[in-house]
């Protein structure tokens, strides 16, 4: 609060106390005359009183026209210094038996908290001279004894002494009410300055706390959440008031949180820290890792816990990836030791199985066996260029290509395929374009070959394969969908190597889509369901086209 609005709110204090001292006084001038028979008609006193409830009423209406307020606390101190002169000579007091006397301190006491102790020397200066001048006046004849009959039969030093311990006694009440008004004053702008700076410590405190890029939870020792920051909320998908009073176990869904389970990782660092799955409220699941610790008084008494908690959702899944790329080298080295190993033996038991066959006078078994040998050495062959190729995809003609003729080519293809069967059907779809970008056609084709061959072997039967191409913004969306078994959950990893949805595959065939497509810098997406088919999108980076002039 600043100077001058406290100042104004002690000159407000004290117009009440004034209309409040009036308002007694009148009471106990009523009361004392329906019981004396000595007063007179109109008691003097009175006068006084509506004196006071109309410097009152001016004091107000100068308080709210005039915004000055130091020349109003003088005009009201020395206001109040009359209306106890006027009650002293109305009541009598001179000789100091009179209780009204004590008015004079208080009003100069009043005046020096509002104007400092050095101004309340001069209105107990002015207290002194204003009773003085009244009982000079009463001893001269000027005006009428009133209550003050008993100055006349007084001796002068009694009145000048009485003028002296006024003045005195004014003079200490304003010293130490100045003093201890400057204290008072010094007491609350060291108040206000502290706490401003708590509120600034406050406020820096919040803006930490909720610029961590983590939740900060902190609970008592029965888990009740205290508080938690905006982060931690927002990880947690609910507001911070809904989540004070709650335990831990409810509001991270985990049996693991309970008040003895907190107390045994907060003991133990090699407990202290968790991961544990968290059902966010309407939303997709998260993976949460939380640290606990003990929370410390200032004392250094242990007393709560603190849990520092993050979102690792995006991080379990880069690694998974990472796990994914880790077998994909150690099929690369594979590949390159098979192909060191095998594709020599491999050529010589194909040229001599070719050499016997053209030899005359084979037996049909002979013929035979000799037939079964070429064509598992090519079968051997191409499972063994699989391997290269997952170990090291070529992209030496990579450049601008429009996809849209690839694909209808492919399509075309397949639609004559051995692969196919009667009762497959094959539609093919793509919107205006353009869809242009960089890639290899060879690549691309063997991505949507593969793709293919997995999703007719999952139809059996026969069923509808439906193949689309469209530009989204930047990027190009490839979509095969079937109408196939389906995948269970532990199926969904076929883009991981060795792991084959069809009894026959070798599991490396949606490997090496995996890795032609993340070579290209695209991504790959699949969403199955056991008995409702299957969708692939595969997601390619855009040529950007120049804009129309």
């Amino acid at each position: 609060m600043s100077t001058e609005s406290l100042t104004e709110q002690r000159l407000k204090s004290l117009m009440l106390y004034r209309v409040v001292m009036g308002t007694t006084l009148l009471l106990v001038a009523v009361s004392v005359e329906t019981v004396s028979e000595t007063l007179p008609r109109v008691n003097p006193l009175y006068f006084l009183i509506v004196a006071t409830y109309v410097l009152t009423l001016g004091y107000v209406g100068l308080l709210r026209a005039w915004r000055s307020l130091a020349p109003q606390v003088w005009l009201q101190s020395v206001g109040d210094l009359a209306l106890v002169t006027g009650l002293v000579y109305v009541t009598g007091g001179a000789s100091g038996r009179a209780s009204f006397m004590l008015l004079y301190p208080l009003a100069v006491m009043a005046g020096a908290v509002l104007v400092g102790r050095r101004a309340g020397l001069t209105l107990a200066g002015l207290a002194a001279l204003m009773h003085g001048a009244m009982l000079l006046a009463v001893r001269s004849g000027l005006i009428s004894p009133q209550g003050l009959v008993e100055v006349l039969d007084l001796p002068a030093r009694q009145v000048v002494y009485s003028i002296f311990v006024t003045g005195v006694a004014c003079a200490s009440v304003a010293t130490v009410g100045g003093y201890m008004a400057e204290s008072l004053r010094a007491a609350g702008r060291q108040l206000a300055d502290a706490a401003g700076e708590m509120a600034d410590l406050k406020e820096l405190h919040t803006r930490i706390v909720d610029s961590i890029n983590s939740g900060l939870c902190t609970a008592d020792d029965q888990g009740r959440i205290l508080s938690v920051n905006a982060v931690g909320a927002a990880i947690l998908g609910r507001q911070p008031t809904a989540l004070r009073g709650t335990s831990l176990r409810a509001a991270f869904g985990s049996v693991l949180l309970e008040p003895a389970a907190l107390f045994a990782r907060a003991a133990d660092r090699r407990l202290a820290r968790i991961e544990l799955p968290y059902a966010v409220p309407g939303g997709p699941p998260r993976q949460l890792g939380i640290a606990v610790s003990r929370l410390s008084t200032r004392e250094g008494e242990p007393q709560g816990f603190l849990l520092v908690f993050q979102d690792l959702t995006d991080v379990k899944h880069l690694e998974r990836e990472v796990r994914a790329k880790e077998k994909l080298a150690a099929v690369g080295e594979m590949a390159a030791h098979l192909a060191h190993e095998i594709r020599n033996p491999l050529g010589a038991i194909s040229g001599s199985a070719q050499v016997l066959m053209a030899e005359s006078g084979l037996s049909e078994e002979q013929a035979r066996l000799l037939s079964i040998i070429t064509r598992e050495s090519h079968r051997l062959s191409g499972v063994l260029n699989q391997f290269l190729v997952q170990a090291r995809p070529g992209v030496e003609s990579r450049g601008p290509v429009d996809l849209r003729p690839v694909l209808e080519e492919a399509v075309t293809l397949l639609r004559n395929a051995t692969e196919l069967r009667p009762g497959h059907r094959i539609e093919f779809g793509a919107d205006a374009g353009p869809h242009v970008c960089l890639a290899d056609p060879n690549q691309i084709s063997q991505v949507f070959w593969n793709l293919a061959r997995n999703a007719l072997e999952a139809m059996p039967e026969g069923g509808l394969l439906r193949v689309g191409l469209e530009r989204a913004g930047d990027e190009l969306r490839l979509r095969l969908s079937d109408e196939g078994r389906g995948l269970s959950a532990q199926e969904r990893s076929l883009w991981q190597p060795y792991v084959s949805g069809s009894p026959m595959g070798t599991g490396l065939g949606l490997a090496i889509v995996y890795n032609i497509v993340r070579d290209h810098g695209g991504d790959i997406s699949l969403r199955s369901q056991p008995g409702r088919g299957t969708d692939v999108e595969v997601r390619l980076p855009a040529v950007r086209q120049p804009e129309a002039a």
